[in-house]
């Protein structure tokens, strides 16, 4: 039970890093550049940060039921079906030129970025209480 809370909390991290990140990188954008690259980081960080909320829905609702083994076909349907929805996202945003494509990719590093961080955070806190033991 602990360990679920654990992993809990450390997606609520990952998620508010993100959000943190996306916020920072617009603004950035913004005050370095101009309205259309912050739109473009937006953007890709706001279509990621939607891709990954779902996908933590999906598997949340997969492996609810401790015993039970979920379907196969229907887990990989839904998981294709949220990949191709952000594909399509990701083809319209690039389509209509909404967005500076690099401001684009950044945004869409947004949900990266913040697992690495949050990782390296872990690592470094591991390390250090193994240091004092």
């Amino acid at each position: 039970m602990w360990d679920t809370l654990a992993g809990e909390r450390l997606v609520r991290r990952i998620e508010r890093t993100g959000v943190i990140l996306l916020a920072a990188a617009a603004l950035g954008a913004w005050v370095l550049y101009d309205a259309r690259m912050a739109l473009g980081v937006f953007l890709g960080g706001a279509i990621v940060i939607l891709s990954f909320q779902v996908l933590k829905w999906q598997l949340r609702r997969a492996f609810l039921v401790p015993g039970r083994i979920p379907g196969k076909a229907g887990l990989f349907a839904s998981y294709y079906l949220r990949f191709l929805a952000t594909l399509f996202l990701v083809f319209v945003v690039m389509y209509y030129g909404w967005a500076n494509p690099i401001a684009f990719v950044v945004g869409l590093s947004v949900v990266v970025l913040s697992i690495f961080l949050v990782g390296g955070l872990e690592l470094l806190v591991l390390l250090a209480k193994k240091g004092e033991s």
